[in-house]
């Protein structure tokens, strides 16, 4: 039975977050789909991707009907990449026509025959768009969106804004392309992109200090780094106190082929380790801030609720927690989120195991997550992850530089 009360509940669901696929054609150095830095695929990542059958039957044309939003973006992949992409997103607007559809891409994959077809189904209403991942120009946009073809992107941009959809350009500001964003949104204008996003990047400092981000080779050693913007109005963080080091983690091809051999066992090992001792390194942080902090989910959204779908079906509370619990990190955050979601079982948040409303209505979310947040402090149980992500101003907050 549906309990209306609940966070998450089936009927009160308005927002879907949807990753199609974890397969994609660029290498960018901080994706997670990527071991250390570098154009390696992770060892331990299962490819795979959502079926036009697998959507259709976990997502009723009237379920669909009561969704504002649906957003194809995900944290490993790119939706445009996806086998059935055009068919499901010509299902949502017959089931839907009044859902809105929205993608994230780094464009550089297809070819201008399939953004035609796709701009042709979205154009008919500007509240359909897609939002090309663009960080530069063409002598800049491969530094961070590696293995991304400048003349193939222009193509197939041109392609799809030549339908008359809408499009937008989102621009990463790192120090090699500060001195481009007036030059970039001009061939945007030029381009009929309809808005043109600078947008501050994360993983170029560390709170503190300026960071710079490592790109690794297929080798295993650096290939070159990428720095902070020298504008502080380019940086998340504004007034920092100096720079670190760029330390990175070399590896060889000997190494990366053991443990993809091994099926990364001993990446996952390493991990089985610290799950089991989590709250005992919880236990002598001063996380006293963490504790305290109310928390403000960013699910939230208007007057409903928003979900993450991740492309091995899985249902989570936002594409925060899937970026994490689909990624091998050592930091007590994440340990703590596989700790509980694993003691919770896995399994009760699968579409491949239970329906949409089953999930939902039985409050495995709320069960999980919602009533973390109410212990006293992270060492009691709550949510260290969501305290961090949602429980005050974090640098997620002011990533765009504009209105977005």
């Amino acid at each position: 039975m549906e309990n209306t009360s609940a966070f998450y509940n089936y009927n009160g669901i308005t927002q879907l977050h949807i990753e199609l696929t974890n397969r994609c054609n660029a290498a960018c150095p901080m994706c997670v789909r990527f071991y250390n830095n570098s154009p390696l695929l992770r060892p331990d990542l299962e490819l795979g991707e959502i079926s036009e059958k697998q959507f259709k039957s976990w997502l009723s044309p009237e379920f669909l009907k009561q969704i504002d939003l649906i957003i194809f973006c995900g944290v490993h992949g790119d939706p445009c990449i996806s086998a059935d992409v055009l068919e499901i997103v010509e299902y949502i607007i017959t089931s839907s026509p009044k859902t809105k559809i929205r993608f994230n891409t780094n464009g550089g994959m297809r070819n201008p025959k399939f953004w035609v077809k796709l701009g042709n189904l979205l154009k008919h209403w500007s509240e359909h768009w897609v939002t090309f991942s663009i960080d530069g120009l063409e002598d800049t946009n491969h530094i961070y969106r590696r293995n991304v073809k400048w003349d193939k992107l222009m193509a197939n941009a041109s392609a799809f804004t030549s339908t008359g959809a809408n499009a937008r350009w989102e621009y990463l500001m790192f120090k090699h392309n500060e001195h481009q964003i007036e030059e970039a949104e001009a061939l945007a204008k030029k381009m009929n992109f309809s808005k043109f996003l600078p947008k501050r990047a994360l993983g170029v400092d560390n709170g503190v200090k300026l960071q710079p981000m490592v790109a690794l080779n297929k080798e295993g050693q650096l290939d070159y780094i990428i720095e902070a913007p020298t504008d502080p109005e380019n940086r998340n963080l504004q007034n920092p106190q100096g720079i670190t080091e760029h330390r990175f983690w070399p590896f060889t091809k000997e190494e990366y082929a053991e443990m993809k051999k091994d099926n990364a066992k001993s990446l996952l090992q390493y991990h089985k380790k610290q799950y089991t001792s989590v709250y005992d390194s919880i236990k002598i942080q001063d996380l006293s801030k963490f504790d305290s902090c109310s928390i403000n989910c960013k699910s939230r959204v208007n007057s409903g609720i928003e979900i993450f779908i991740d492309n091995y079906g899985n249902v989570m509370p936002c594409c925060y927690v899937g970026t994490r619990m689909n990624g091998l990190y050592g930091d007590l955050t994440t340990l703590q989120l596989h700790h509980e979601v694993k003691k919770y079982g896995y399994d009760k948040l699968s579409l491949k195991n239970h329906t949409l409303k089953e999930i939902l209505d039985s409050n495995h979310l709320d069960n999980i997550f919602v009533d973390s947040w109410s212990k006293k402090s992270i060492a009691d149980g709550k949510m260290y992850y969501c305290a961090e992500t949602c429980g005050q101003v974090s640098s997620i907050d002011r990533i765009y530089k504009t209105d977005h």
